[in-house]
């Protein structure tokens, strides 16, 4: 009896951390959410509106932009990283002593601050001195007018860029390992049956790595709709507000405009977002369906 209770004993204390900084957060934002408070107008949270806050949004159309935004960035970002994180895998599953030295080189991407890496991006895409810009300009003369960040689509095309940019590495690592962990006598039967490289790649390692297609999915997912440093500090939600997803449409809400009530309700509506991608994916991934 008095091991049965020791565990818990043991497990009080990581569940007291967790319920301080997780479960009382979560609680107070949604109780905040269901009033009307503004800090420009009171320090003290103001009266109980229900639903009235969720409805409100339902109605803003700037919160329809931004869940237009967000569905741009999220897909798109999604996609572009899952498909070159699995060509840059096929490059380097190679059992060879270069390719792992360019491996270990593949992490820095992601090792730097989002932060630093929208700043620089900015810098580099500015159309006088941006080596971007210049790099572009020689290459595509067509673009040398273009301002990247001053167009709704080209400043969304750098938006997409630079997130692919942060999370290629990581995403890129983890298709490395489930392709060097396939076995090699599938690959050897099919060479011996005449396959091709393209054929070998759609009937056998696209469905074996189908799992960890599937889980690389729901991560990026979550990392692009949770993306904030790279829109802050890259195009800070414009021109206008082209670029403004709805993870920085909360930030705006709450901390420039100190509409705590509503900023708090967009907040939990990006985490049902957020919770209903992850459970459709899992869904998925739990039943093994086939891609058809």
């Amino acid at each position: 009896m008095e091991s049965k209770f020791f565990k818990y004993i043991l497990l009080a204390p990581a569940l007291l951390i967790m319920a301080t900084i997780t479960i009382f957060p979560l609680a107070r934002s949604l109780w905040i959410s269901l009033h009307e408070w503004n800090l420009t107008e009171s320090l003290e949270i103001g009266s109980f509106i229900g639903f009235d806050n969720y409805v409100r949004a339902f109605n803003d159309p700037n919160f329809w932009n931004s869940a237009w935004v967000t569905l741009i960035f999220t897909v798109a970002t999604v996609i572009v990283t899952i498909v070159c994180a699995i060509l840059v895998a096929l490059l380097l599953s190679k059992e060879k002593t270069y390719i792992s030295y360019l491996r270990a080189v593949l992490i820095i991407p992601f090792a730097l601050s989002p932060a630093l890496v929208g700043y620089s991006w900015r810098f580099m895409l500015n159309p006088d001195y941006g080596v971007f810009a210049a790099i572009i300009d020689f290459f595509i003369p067509p673009l040398s007018d273009v301002v990247w960040l001053g167009n709704a689509v080209t400043a969304m095309i750098a938006l997409i860029s630079i997130a692919v940019w942060i999370w290629l590495p990581f995403m890129s690592l983890m298709f490395i390992s489930g392709i060097m962990g396939l076995p090699k006598e599938v690959y050897e039967a099919a060479k011996m049956d005449g396959a091709n490289g393209f054929q070998t790649f759609f009937r056998i390692t696209l469905p074996m790595i189908q799992p960890i297609v599937l889980i690389a999915t729901i991560l990026m997912t979550m990392f692009a709709l949770k993306q904030f440093d790279p829109i802050v500090t890259l195009t800070s939600g414009g021109p206008g507000n082209s670029t403004e997803v709805l993870n920085f449409l909360v930030y705006n809400t709450s901390f420039r405009y100190f509409d705590m009530g509503y900023g708090a309700a967009l907040g939990y509506i990006l985490a049902i977002i957020t919770v209903a991608f992850v459970l459709v994916y899992m869904r998925k991934l739990v039943k093994g369906d086939d891609w058809n």
